[in-house]
């Protein structure tokens, strides 16, 4: 399939840095409205079969203004959620790292290390990777979107091209982030990572 995996768009919490993670909440800025119809734009031409979403309200809200007008079918997901953040979630990301030294660095290099009071890596790609392995089984080489979240999106894209976690921490999703990737049953590749559209003002 040709696989677009989209980082939803900037939200209020994310201009404040605030850590939301994989728990409901996020409402979209203006910018991030902005950033999600440039998606929109750059995806006009795409032939997309289905779209999968998390079913957080951020990504939510940035797949309707993607995916608004076509005839598509449309999936929220669980799968697609973000990290749970446990006790982090609601803290400033200095707040996180004056009470975690260096959490975000640490799941990475122990992926199966989980959050105080949510999850680690490795949950994460226990959740989202069988989706991903099943839509990869479609016939015809479909195109598929999917609009997830920044640490969940690093997940997915390291476990399909073999990237050690690790190396995954660097593979940077900024909002409004678009992935373009050739994935089949057993093999993909990254053709693109283009986080252009988040310097949108």
């Amino acid at each position: 399939m040709k696989f677009i995996l989209v980082r939803h768009a900037e939200t209020t919490a994310n201009t404040k840095r605030v850590i939301l993670g994989g728990r409901e909440g996020g409402v979209l800025s203006e910018r991030g409205v902005r950033q999600a119809k440039a998606v929109a734009k750059r995806l006009a031409k795409e032939k997309i079969l289905e779209v999968y979403c998390s079913a957080a309200n951020r990504a939510v809200q940035t797949c309707e203004l993607i995916a608004g007008g076509r005839t598509c079918k449309t999936h929220y997901c669980e799968e697609l959620r973000e990290i749970d953040m446990g006790e982090l979630a609601g803290l400033s990301h200095e707040e996180a790292e004056e009470k975690y030294p260096m959490i975000f660095k640490d799941i990475f290099i122990r992926p199966d290390k989980k959050i105080p009071g949510g999850e680690s890596i490795l949950d994460v790609q226990k959740r989202a990777m069988p989706l991903i392995e099943r839509l990869a089984e479609k016939p015809e080489n479909p195109t598929i979107l999917a609009v997830g979240h920044n640490i969940v999106n690093r997940v997915i894209i390291a476990s399909l091209i073999g990237l050690p976690f690790e190396c995954g921490k660097n593979v940077k999703q900024k909002n409004a982030c678009i992935s373009l990737l050739d994935v089949k049953p057993g093999f993909a590749q990254l053709y693109s990572l283009d986080n252009s559209l988040h310097s949108i003002r």
